[in-house]
């Protein structure tokens, strides 16, 4: 385990150094395994394909939210349970990382497509998992909604902190989105109330 988890962090570090030297388009996994110093069939035994290298955490960022979520106490309200569940998967998240990531994504089509797409996979897993905290056998309409604005005021801290423009940590800047929307809400609620 610790070898095949060394070749893979070897791979990918290896594959995001070419693809911001020399472009996501112009680098070959042929490239990206000699870089790392294994053969070519060693890439495609741990990845599928080089946008694989950028996306495979996505995919296990969302299912550790889904699988968050359900185990969020049953009194918090979705939102609180959401905010709560992103907060915690903060630690650790590297802003140097989430540069290089977008810069590496920004850098091709193809990279934003599947950005794309991947964003609607984390969206339905995510509403699985609020689905779950329920007791649904599959998302409603508020478990996608939730999912999509959650998932969305993620984006937003996560790009306040990439851009630098906020000297706080990403577990912050979570709340901090969170607290705006309640607080947008709130107002709503009140010039309702009020007319």
């Amino acid at each position: 385990d610790a070898q095949k988890l060394n070749t893979i962090t070897t791979l990918r570090d290896s594959a995001l150094d070419l693809f911001l030297a020399q472009g996501y388009d112009a680098t070959t996994t042929d490239q990206v395994a000699a870089k790392a110093g294994v053969s070519t069939r060693t890439f495609f035994r741990y990845f599928d394909s080089k946008d694989e290298v950028l996306f495979s955490g996505q995919r296990f960022w969302s299912e550790k939210v889904a699988d968050m979520l359900r185990q969020q106490p049953a009194e918090l309200r979705p939102m609180d349970a959401m905010c709560e569940t992103l907060v915690e998967l903060a630690n650790g998240v590297s802003r140097d990382a989430l540069v290089r990531f977008e810069r590496i994504v920004s850098s091709s089509v193809t990279l934003l497509g599947r950005a794309a797409n991947q964003q609607v996979e984390n969206i339905g897993r995510i509403a699985d998992g609020l689905a779950a905290r329920k007791g649904l056998q599959t998302p409603d309409d508020e478990c996608r909604i939730m999912a999509s604005v959650g998932l969305m005021l993620y984006r937003q801290a996560v790009a306040v902190l990439r851009d630098g423009s906020a000297k706080l940590t990403l577990d912050r800047l979570i709340r901090e989105q969170f607290a705006i929307l309640e607080a947008i809400y709130g107002r709503v609620v009140a010039d309702r109330e009020a007319s």
